[in-house]
């Protein structure tokens, strides 16, 4: 992981030599080394409630791209889908960190070969946000990402017989968004009927492709397969 700063740091020295002459180098260099390092304060979790902050709690090899740049060096990341945050580790076998990567649209970390781009997209109340999504197509007209969440549940307690507790819990969705000729990425129903009218005048040969194919669009891999047949008509 230091070889990863290390590498990141001299890639942003050269960037920044090119762009913006040395009179400014100090200082966004110094920036630079505060940004990547960035430590975020820790909490402990409570004993008492189910799940956790993450997908898979491991910490994955990961490489970056910076300014459309793929690092050749590798460090040790996940990702933490409770507080939408990239945590970094020296070793695949930490527990804990408190070191998080950048939030950037120019800093993409590629973590056991998920792409995790920080974008901008639409709710589906319409509310823009930003955040984590990870790229599972990426066609010339459509991208489809993938957004992974952890939420926190408080605990239930039955109120009559009839009814179950629950203890407080994380739980966790995940959710698809599709981003068309550019545009910011906005919500696709993960159903047959939404996938299938989002493509409008080639829905026809969709809805025939699926059928020929024996797809299910409960799996990605087989949405995934939906659009790159698409992307070739």
């Amino acid at each position: 992981m230091k070889k990863l700063f290390t590498l990141i740091f001299i890639l942003f020295l050269s960037t920044v030599n090119s762009q913006e002459g040395l009179g400014v180098l100090t200082d966004n260099v110094q920036q630079a080394m505060i940004d990547f390092g960035n430590r975020s304060p820790k909490i402990a979790q409570p004993l008492n409630v189910q799940g956790s902050h993450y997908f898979n709690k491991d910490f994955k090899v990961a490489k970056l791209e910076y300014f459309g740049k793929e690092l050749n060096d590798t460090g040790y990341m996940r990702y933490n889908a409770f507080r939408d945050e990239i945590e970094m580790a020296d070793t695949q076998y930490q527990k804990e960190t408190d070191v998080i990567l950048l939030k950037s649209a120019d800093v993409i970390p590629l973590i056991n070969g998920d792409r995790y781009e920080y974008l901008p997209y639409r709710l589906e109340s319409g509310n823009a946000y930003i955040g984590y999504l990870v790229n599972i197509f990426n066609g010339e007209n459509n991208k489809l990402y993938l957004k992974r969440k952890k939420t926190f549940m408080e605990a239930k307690i039955a109120r009559t017989s009839l009814e179950n507790s629950f203890p407080p819990r994380y739980v966790e969705s995940e959710e698809l968004y599709i981003s068309s000729n550019g545009d910011t990425p906005v919500k696709l129903k993960q159903s047959k009927k939404s996938i299938i009218n989002y493509f409008k005048s080639n829905s026809d040969k969709i809805k025939k492709f699926i059928k020929s194919e024996k797809l299910k669009v409960s799996e990605l891999s087989s949405i995934v397969r939906i659009f790159e047949f698409a992307e070739n008509l």
